[in-house]
């Protein structure tokens, strides 16, 4: 059966002492676990995350990790120093993961947000992809940790946009510890529906981010959500579906994404309100 997260950027960016408060909210609320971003990981202390992981223990909340690598960090750069940097970010994101105990890291690991150069990707890049990210997942398998690679929308990336990208992409880098992550705010812009590209990523999806066209409260938009799980239940997919939305007056995602005004009268009613619908459909499609 599937389980559903909510995202920590609903209501901050900020990873100390104080993220236990959020991790009771999100319990309070019903969900299954909460996704963890991992921003300024080289400056995260084990014993913040020993305090933290123990708390998700003590109330039987699990919890994933996310990331993303900046343009000095670029797996696919040019530049073998800047490729270097982002191997070593993405290795300490995994040992992150593995000190808080979760067997998945999500996001766009294989080059920057906001990446665009006025061109489409290059072989050269996605050679450059297929090498380092096989080289990254052999990493993580000691560590029993998979990578999700998320196919993101083409105002944030040139790089990776469908789920037939995804899925050509895993193929090449043939490791099995590496899925695909699909987000279906990004769908909505790039797919021209939402039941084929999940149909066709069976065997290879791995994580379900469950966002409104908005990135406001599921349901209430123009997502095509009977499509969206018909296509996951047929795939028998049993992976999370997480609720992902940003709080605007934080600093770094509303900036990336371009999220400016209020999604919610209440930023809370997002997952909670979120939170039952996907249930209702979960429970209609057999999830």
């Amino acid at each position: 059966m599937s389980k559903v997260g909510a995202h920590l950027l609903i209501w901050t960016s900020t990873l100390n002492e104080d993220t236990v408060k959020i991790f009771h909210k999100v319990k309070e609320m019903g969900f299954d676990g909460i996704e963890i971003p991992l921003i300024n990981a080289m400056e995260i202390e084990f014993k913040l995350i020993e305090k933290l992981r123990n708390e998700l223990e003590k109330i039987n909340l699990e919890c994933t990790c996310c990331a993303g690598l900046g343009k000095n960090e670029n797996l696919i750069d040019e530049d073998e120093s800047i490729r270097e940097r982002g191997k070593s970010y993405l290795k300490r994101f995994i040992d992150i993961c593995s000190d808080f105990g979760t067997d998945t890291l999500d996001g766009v690991l294989y080059g920057t947000f906001e990446m665009s150069k006025g061109r489409g990707r290059t072989q050269e890049e996605w050679d450059l992809a297929v090498k380092l990210i096989r080289e990254m997942a052999d990493y993580a398998k000691d560590k029993k940790v998979t990578l999700c690679l998320e196919a993101i929308n083409r105002y944030e990336t040139y790089f990776l946009n469908t789920a037939e990208d995804g899925v050509y992409l895993l193929k090449d880098i043939g490791r099995d510890n590496v899925k695909l992550h699909l987000d279906t705010y990004h769908m909505n812009i790039e797919e021209k529906d939402f039941y084929n590209p999940i149909v066709k990523s069976k065997g290879y999806l791995g994580y379900m981010h469950c966002c409104e066209n908005d990135r406001g409260i599921p349901g209430t938009g123009h997502v095509n959500w009977d499509e969206v799980f018909k296509g996951l239940s047929e795939i028998g997919y049993d992976g999370w579906l997480v609720i992902e939305s940003f709080y605007g007056p934080m600093k770094v995602m509303p900036v990336a994404s371009s999220v400016w005004r209020k999604l919610a009268d209440n930023i809370d009613d997002i997952p909670r309100q979120g939170l039952k619908f996907i249930r209702e459909k979960m429970k209609e499609y057999g999830l």
